[in-house]
């Protein structure tokens, strides 16, 4: 409700000081034309152009900034330019005019007064009125094309936060499917194999998988025990295609306390949805090592998997999620993480690092 009088109570703050603080410090009578401080004329005139002067800057920053630099846009703000600065440079004459009368100064040219005689060192300021308020228009002026620019800035960067948070949620739709399609295929392959109740264990973890995803990841951030639980579901999800005799060595070791620590959900679901693509193979051989470790100010998550060079992704999915970590990374954890991946013949390892 007041803020629209912030920027005119800064206004007459800063021109009051210009205006009053050398009347007020001067050991010497001060004079500006014909009005002086003794008698406090000069303080009515001062105080006078002090509101004439403010209002001329918030009209020049207000008013005359064009919308479009056409022909007709800049004559009509040249016209209203013109127009107020002679109305107001006559009202000033005026009000100078009724000023002398109120405090019986001389007028007329050559008139005397003993109050202009009250100092010797008389100090007189010369700018006309015209010129002047010409000039406070001016800087009005370039005030607003400041203000303008600066709000352009914040309307451009609003608009890419909310690209960036379209395409994160876009991002994430498209996580979503494609680990839904490979898990139902792990669960078709099962169905196929034997009836037994791996079944129903698989679609009891699947339910709760699309549940966290669909619902409880739809904030900024959860906490980071959900995310492990999460994560495990999803390794065990991935291990039921594969013979209980002689799985695939997967290690997911936690380090430190995850009870208090959150995280932006599904961030770390691409990695090791990554090392069960190209580190196992369609025998089950591979090994698969996953190790986070928390603490209050920070998280590490790494995963070491074994590399199959002969196991190609197609090129329409190839490096899908880690391209869409990569950017999420770094819309959410800007300048707050560090993520290193390295690959070799036999091994393939990513090492995250989180600022919380």
């Amino acid at each position: 409700m007041y803020r629209k009088w912030i920027e005119p109570g800064i206004f007459i703050t800063i021109i009051g000081l210009v205006y009053f603080v050398p009347i007020q410090s001067a050991k010497l009578p001060v004079f500006a034309g014909q009005f002086n401080n003794l008698d406090g004329s000069l303080y009515a005139v001062r105080l006078f152009d002090l509101l004439i002067s403010v209002g001329l800057i918030l009209f020049g920053s207000r008013w005359l900034i064009p919308q479009s630099l056409n022909l007709r846009s800049i004559a009509k703000n040249s016209l209203m330019l013109i127009a107020v600065l002679l109305a107001v440079s006559v009202m000033e004459w005026a009000w100078d005019a009724l000023t002398l009368r109120m405090f019986n100064l001389p007028i007329a040219v050559g008139e005397v007064s003993d109050k202009m005689l009250a100092s010797p060192n008389r100090q007189t300021l010369s700018l006309s009125i015209v010129r002047g308020n010409f000039i406070l228009i001016l800087i009005g002026i370039a005030y607003g094309f400041v203000g303008d620019y600066r709000r352009q800035i914040r309307h451009r960067e609003h608009l890419e936060r909310e690209n960036l948070e379209a395409e994160v949620k876009y991002l994430r739709s498209q996580i979503n499917p494609h680990f839904l399609f490979n898990t139902l295929n792990n669960i078709f392959a099962i169905t196929e194999r034997n009836n037994d109740p791996e079944g129903s264990d698989a679609l009891l973890r699947l339910s709760g998988l699309m549940r966290y995803m669909l619902y409880e990841s739809s904030g900024n951030k959860i906490g980071l025990q959900q995310e492990i639980e999460h994560l495990q579901n999803y390794m065990d999800l991935m291990l039921l295609k594969y013979k209980a005799t002689n799985p695939p060595g997967v290690d997911f070791q936690i380090n430190g306390n995850p009870m208090n620590c959150q995280v932006a959900p599904l961030i770390l679901l691409p990695f090791v949805e990554n090392a069960f693509k190209h580190g196992i193979d369609n025998q089950g051989q591979g090994q698969i090592e996953i190790l986070l470790k928390t603490s209050a100010e920070e998280l590490e998550f790494s995963v070491v998997n074994s590399h199959f060079p002969d196991r190609k992704a197609s090129p329409e999915h190839k490096g899908i999620g880690l391209e869409n970590v990569k950017k999420r990374l770094e819309y959410i954890y800007k300048d707050k993480h560090l993520l290193e991946i390295n690959s070799s013949e036999t091994e393939h390892r990513i090492k995250l690092r989180i600022t919380l």
